[in-house]
């Protein structure tokens, strides 16, 4: 008996069945009773009685015959009226002539003066007893019709119970085919949990199933984009793990063999050579791992929550701290940005966008060039551009530079390929994007970072200038 409380969308299907059988049940007895209050009075099953039985006495003419034709209907109706059970007492007659001499009076309202309207129903209670009176009259014969009832709720269980008994056997025949076809609807589903059930845990292979209804269409598309997904999810992991451990063998070698020399050598200079190729395998393993690190943290964390802050001032502290490589490089730095710059924004990661590009800029561009950076605010999106004087990149690798490990063909200066990839994810948990272009010079690259932001209250800003930070 479980199963039925269990939870299932085909015994949902029948209560739901149920409940509109019910429904249409209740809406029929409500129709019904609101159809006789609407006509009653005129058109009433008990009217058209005594309509009938007022026009069949018409051509009677003898007194004594009128009266046995009203006993003998009388019995006959009332005779009816109990083999169909659940009727209170009997229909009560009353016949006069015109002059108003009684000829015949059921026994159940003998010494009761009965007040009617002609040719109409009304309800009249008599000796402890309602009942729906009808008074009618013809040339030589005044009726009176009487039929006992037991008041609203009666008569709405009346019309209630002669509802049910053909709903209850519609229900079976409607509720067998819907069942049918909800179960054999549902199969399809219960078949691609299965085969989902029975594939292994690294299994992300495409299920391969052809759905034959519609409605299930959008549902095998999203779990088939879904394995989409984590089958690229884990190839790219695979091949950042793969790339890493590539990366780092190369600083790990070096160490090891210069920890070696440092270990076994006598010569002081060579012991001075070692000692700095230690130091710089040391320093870039490092930064390395240290980018991985941030780029792992960056893959898997929830967005930080944002603040306000003086975006400009920001950028120019950054500027500052890149200066000194700058300067070693007889670099020119530029910031074109406003006095103050108000935005919303998750600070870490734009320091994170900003702290790459720069140093992406610095290192690839020639000894005296240029690099430019502009901050502006459009509409409800922060602006950041940086701009370089240098070699360029092919723009068939435009889109390549940003995956991980990615190195411009042809580039001398050392690097990870992990910058840009860091600053496009960041870019990314900040819902804005990254591009990459040529430079309005015709070499070099322009690199673009837009990022939206909610309703801000802006300070003052003044009106953009540039300023030399090197």
């Amino acid at each position: 008996m479980m199963w039925l409380f269990r939870r299932s969308l085909v015994r949902r299907v029948a209560l739901s069945l149920l409940l509109a059988f019910t429904l249409a049940w209740v809406a029929l007895v409500v129709y019904m009773y609101l159809s006789f209050s609407w006509t009653m009075n005129t058109d009433s099953s008990v009217v058209r009685a005594g309509r009938e039985i007022n026009a069949g006495l018409a051509d009677i003419e003898n007194e004594e015959v009128a009266a046995g034709v009203m006993d003998t209907m009388g019995r006959i109706i009332n005779e009816l009226r109990r083999s169909e059970g659940g009727l209170p007492g009997n229909v009560v007659f009353q016949l006069k002539n015109r002059e108003g001499r009684l000829l015949y009076v059921s026994p159940e309202i003998k010494g009761f003066a009965l007040r009617g309207e002609p040719d109409k129903m009304v309800d009249v209670t008599l000796g402890g007893q309602r009942y729906w009176l009808y008074e009618g009259s013809s040339p030589r014969w005044q009726v009176w019709l009487g039929e006992p009832h037991s008041g609203i709720p009666w008569l709405i269980g009346l019309f209630g119970s002669s509802l049910f008994m053909p709903f209850l056997i519609a229900f079976p025949f409607v509720l067998a085919p819907v069942w049918i076809a909800a179960a054999q609807g549902i199969k399809p589903l219960r078949l691609l949990g299965e085969r989902i059930q029975m594939r292994g845990a690294e299994d992300l292979s495409p299920l391969g199933v052809d759905p034959k209804y519609a409605e299930l269409k959008p549902l095998v598309k999203a779990l088939e984009d879904l394995l989409a997904q984590l089958r690229g999810k884990v190839e790219r992991e695979r091949s950042f793990v793969n790339d890493a451990a590539h990366e780092l063998r190369t600083p790990l070698a070096v160490i090891g063999a210069q920890a070696h020399v440092l270990s076994r050598s006598t010569d002081p200079q060579e012991r001075q050579e070692a000692a700095q190729h230690l130091a710089h395998a040391i320093a870039r393993g490092s930064h390395l791992i240290q980018q991985l690190l941030e780029l792992a943290t960056m893959d898997g964390a929830e967005r930080p929550a944002t603040q306000y802050i003086d975006v400009a001032e920001l950028t120019r502290r950054h500027l500052a701290q890149a200066s000194k490589d700058a300067d070693h490089r007889r670099l020119e730095l530029i910031l074109e940005a406003p006095d103050s710059l108000v935005f919303e924004l998750a600070v870490p990661l734009f320091e994170s966008v900003l702290r790459n590009l720069l140093d992406n800029a610095v290192k690839y561009v020639e000894a005296g060039g240029q690099v430019v950076v502009t901050l502006r605010r459009d509409a409800r999106e922060l602006v950041l551009s940086v701009i370089d004087s240098g070699p360029g990149i092919p723009p068939e690798e435009h889109e390549l530079v940003f995956e991980r490990f990615h190195r411009g063909s042809g580039t001398l200066a050392q690097g990870t390929g992990l910058g840009l990839s860091i600053a496009r994810q960041a870019c990314q948990r900040m819902g804005g994007t990254i591009g990459l272009a040529q430079a309005p010079g015709g070499s070099g690259c322009a690199f673009t970072v837009v990022i939206p932001t909610g309703p801000v209250s802006m300070a003052a800003s003044a009106t953009a200038r540039p300023s030399r930070c090197g």
